[in-house]
């Protein structure tokens, strides 16, 4: 598929971003990431789908080049599509962090439920830095990481190193990058554990974008299903 390479790997299906040289996001790219994670959540056998990047970088954000030949909204709607998307899988998302994850790189990071990084990795918006604000972009890393530390990166445009980002609860855990594989198929087997893996995911990420009184009878309800559907 254009921009990316799939491959089955036990119960997780690895996605790599692969755009020399730096993974950066394209229109056909984005709509390929969409049918990926679309058909790995259809899988009956994937329980978690890994993002990773091709070489040493994870994602450099958007691919200037090729979006300057496009229409730049359409893009931007195929971005806003897939960051609306992730969420509602049923399959765990882990974000291998293979090198920089930067721009809407990061916002992948940030959409993601577990995180390993490699030791080294940058990981942050950059777009300020550069006159610009990252729009879209933003948005994930703003629910990910609240107000204080989303604008420390957002406003400076200034990037955390692997560790920090793992301080500040980006990242889960931060590996020697030739560690980087054994440790994310640790993290697979250990978050693909619930046999409830695909119902609980979404009710979660409910639970999430709602009050905290709204939450819990949202959940009620949840348990009331569960005992109900399984209760003959």
């Amino acid at each position: 598929m254009d921009g990316i390479r799939t491959e089955l790997r036990g119960n997780a299906s690895w996605i790599t971003l692969d755009n020399p040289d730096a993974n950066a996001l394209y229109p056909g790219l984005v709509a390929n990431l969409l049918d990926a994670l679309r058909a790995a959540d259809e899988h009956p056998d994937v329980k978690a789908v890994v993002l990773t990047g091709a070489g040493d970088v994870f994602c450099g954000g958007v691919d200037a080049a090729r979006l300057s030949q496009g229409n730049p909204a359409e893009f931007g709607a195929g971005m806003v599509e897939l960051f609306k998307t992730l969420p509602t899988l049923g399959v765990t998302v882990i974000a291998a962090v293979n090198g920089d994850a930067l721009m809407s790189g990061f916002s992948l990071v940030c959409a993601s439920d577990i995180v390993i990084a490699a030791e080294g990795a940058r990981l942050g918006t950059t777009e300020s830095s550069l006159g610009a604000w990252p729009m879209i972009a933003s948005v994930p890393v703003l629910h990910a990481l609240g107000r204080r530390h989303a604008f420390q990166n957002i406003l400076t445009g200034d990037p955390f190193d692997a560790q920090r980002a793992y301080e500040i609860g980006v990242v889960n855990e931060v590996v020697p990058a030739d560690r980087l594989p054994a440790a994310t198929d640790t993290w697979v087997a250990r978050a693909t554990r619930s046999h409830m893996l695909a119902g609980g995911r979404r009710a979660a990420d409910r639970f999430l974008s709602l009050p905290y009184n709204e939450a819990l009878d949202a959940a009620l309800t949840e348990f009331t299903n569960l005992f109900t559907r399984t209760t003959p």
